[in-house]
């Protein structure tokens, strides 16, 4: 029997972070400072990967004399209509205000008034504000990170973890550039990977890595149903920041006032299911007037020869490059898109549905999970997948769930003594499966699968406004294309790469479909039209699913209203 040297290279750490982008970093950071030996391993380059450096220019923030308690009373009923773990979104918003200041401990730049302190925007609705944040944030704490004593690890495309025992030791992956294949031994694990938007949305590329590390080694589901839909830009593809309130039919309607009828502060279901309407009524095509945009909205969408409100800077010398050069190329592609924009209902994705408690400790033991891969399965926002009605509601998700996670990982990897053993058969067989795809000249390009799946789980009638019909339709669609999955072919290490995100974004879509399936109710973003209202007399539920021999099965779990002080009135 080869020896683990034999099969590939190994590196060991006490703690493992998977993914380098606004949740992993600061997990790792936050991990280091418990003085543990911290690896980050990404794909792509930590600090300029994930979706950050593509996202907006602020992020959703309480103020430090907030009122947690009106705020978790608020996300709970309004938002995520009572499918909260009232625990964990107190705890969460207890952390908000200490995740800003290690932000700005760590070097990131934050708005700040003129003394230097930092400073926030009230938005028009909700209990809480916004904060501007620079652009390129990760790369600022990937700096911060290295001088700390973070190791790093580029290139390399984590393709499974390891289990041995009950307990996750480690992962591996292979060099997407030169195939190196590693082998990497750990005392805890997290994952921040970044969830699933099925591609698609030009903004991310995500294809539920996290999602599928983790159920593989038994890691529990939760609430996968729960699908984010935005507003676009018809013609870009491109979410328009702020203008939600603001889309009209060409009859003049603000749809926003026409379907919307509670505090909303940004897209809610209501909006999106309205504007299906407005279209199959005949009364699109839809735009969006930005000649109406509240100010304080801007913070993000801002004009980038206008920085400022109120002497509060909102956008930062990098953001202010990024949007002159997108601005460019639409003027030169579009012709500019102007202030009135045709607008479209678009999947943003960010399905992220790994269970995790308080801290953040996925069901397996040794293996932690933090940003958008928990933005369902955390539970903290109930029904409301992220942005949860927080415009830069991600950008503090991702940081403050990596921060309680790293700390926490940190100081489980503390109580555990030498590194476990890994057998070397168990790591031959995952070799094996990690290059299964190589060198198939004649096989399935992984960019048709992934085409094939959009087909199949994106439609309107599979995403917005589903029935039992067409989720088993798509299912259907989906078994055929499993069944292809294993004749994809690789021609070198990046399509090799795009045959795993098939193989995860494959799995990921089959846990929606059948937790939708199994929701025979209506609550905001899943919506059937043969269970079309809220039901709390037999959904004050959780939809789990768990892989038993290898399959998907779906369950459910009644959320503990016993152990939460905010109860529904009807239960």
């Amino acid at each position: 029997m080869k020896r683990l040297e034999e099969l590939g290279k190994v590196v060991t750490a006490d703690v493992l972070v998977v993914g380098g982008g606004m949740a992993g970093v600061p997990a790792a950071l936050k991990a280091r400072q418990k003085n543990v030996d911290v690896l980050l391993v990404d794909k792509a380059y930590v600090g300029f990967g994930g979706q950050s450096p593509r996202g907006g220019n602020g992020m959703a923030a309480l103020t430090k004399d907030a009122n947690i308690d009106a705020y978790v009373e608020h996300m709970t009923r309004n938002v995520g209509r009572y499918l909260n773990d009232q625990k964990s979104l107190k705890n969460y918003a207890e952390h908000i205000y200490p995740t800003i200041e290690q932000l700005h401990k760590w070097g990131v730049e934050l708005t700040t008034d003129e003394k230097g302190n930092l400073a926030f925007f009230p938005m028009p609705v909700g209990l809480w504000s916004q904060i501007g944040i620079n652009l390129y944030a990760t790369e600022k704490m990937r700096k911060t990170a290295v001088k700390e004593g973070v190791r790093i690890q580029n290139n390399v495309n984590i393709t499974a973890l390891i289990n041995t025992g009950g307990r996750v030791v480690g992962a591996v992956g292979f060099d997407i550039v030169d195939g190196t294949f590693y082998i990497f031994r750990a005392k805890t694990v997290i994952l921040a990977c970044g969830a699933c938007n099925f591609r698609a949305t030009r903004m991310f590329t995500n294809s539920g890595e996290g999602n599928a590390l983790a159920f593989n080694v038994g890691a529990q589901m939760r609430s996968a149903e729960f699908l984010f839909m935005e507003v676009a830009a018809a013609a870009t593809g491109e979410t328009i920041h702020g203008g939600q309130p603001f889309v009209y039919n060409q009859a003049g309607e603000n749809i926003w006032k026409k379907y919307v009828h509670w505090d909303a502060q940004d897209v809610c279901v209501e909006l999106i299911l309205g504007m299906v309407k407005e279209y199959e009524a005949g009364r699109g095509p839809l735009y969006m007037d930005l000649t109406k945009m509240d100010e304080a909205f801007k913070v993000i969408g801002a004009d980038p020869n206008d920085p400022f409100i109120g002497g509060l800077r909102r956008l930062f010398p990098d953001k202010i490059s990024w949007v002159k050069r997108i601005a460019a190329r639409e003027h030169e592609a579009f012709g500019g898109l102007g202030d009135k924009i045709p607008a479209k209902f678009a999947l943003h994705g960010n399905s992220g549905f790994v269970r995790v408690d308080t801290n953040m400790k996925t069901t397996v033991d040794g293996l932690y999970t933090v940003g958008l891969d928990t933005g369902n399965g955390s539970a903290i926002f109930g029904s409301a997948p992220q942005p949860a009605d927080q415009r830069g509601g991600p950008f503090m998700y991702c940081t403050n769930t990596g921060c309680i996670g790293g700390t926490s990982a940190a100081e489980d990897a503390k109580t555990v003594g030498s590194l476990a053993e890994i057998p070397a058969d168990l790591v031959a067989g995952l070799k094996a499966e990690a290059f299964a795809g190589l060198n198939k000249a004649d096989g399935i390009d992984p960019r048709e699968i992934f085409g094939r799946m959009q087909n199949a789980v994106i439609p309107v009638d599979v995403i917005i406004k589903r029935s039992e019909k067409s989720l088993n339709k798509a299912i259907g669609l989906l078994d055929e294309i499993k069944a292809d999955l294993p004749k994809m072919g690789a021609k070198d290490y990046h399509d090799l790469k795009l045959c795993r995100e098939a193989e995860t974004m494959a799995l990921s879509s089959e846990i929606v479909l059948k937790s939708a399936l199994e929701r025979k109710e209506s609550r905001n973003f899943h919506f059937r039209e043969d269970y079309p209202e809220p039901d709390n007399k037999n959904w004050l539920k959780w939809v789990l699913a768990d892989k038993v021999n290898g399959k998907v099965v779906i369950s459910t779990e009644d959320v503990p209203f016993k152990d939460y002080p905010i109860q529904p009135a009807d239960i």
